[in-house]
């Protein structure tokens, strides 16, 4: 993977905070502002996501099977024999 360097500006208060959070994890200021951005990316890949398949349901015909099966899986689904 390869790296690119960017200039960013940020309020100097939350510099101050990251800079000590960083120094308490032991990790550089940039390893934690990347995983932080990472986060924040993974956490928009996984709201579209959830947003298509909330679209996909939307769909009456979709819902009402979705429902049978649920149902179909309930009624034959020993809940007893489940590793809780």
């Amino acid at each position: 993977m390869g790296y690119t360097k960017i200039s960013i500006t940020i309020p100097e208060e939350i510099y101050k905070e990251v800079k000590e959070l960083a120094a308490k994890r032991q990790i550089k200021l940039s390893r934690l502002v990347a995983n932080a951005l990472a986060d924040e990316v993974r956490k928009n890949k996984e709201e579209l996501f959830i947003r298509r398949i909330n679209k996909i349901f939307d769909d009456p015909e979709i819902a009402k099977e979705q429902r049978s099966m649920a149902r179909d899986i309930a009624n034959n689904t020993n809940v007893e024999e489940l590793p809780w």
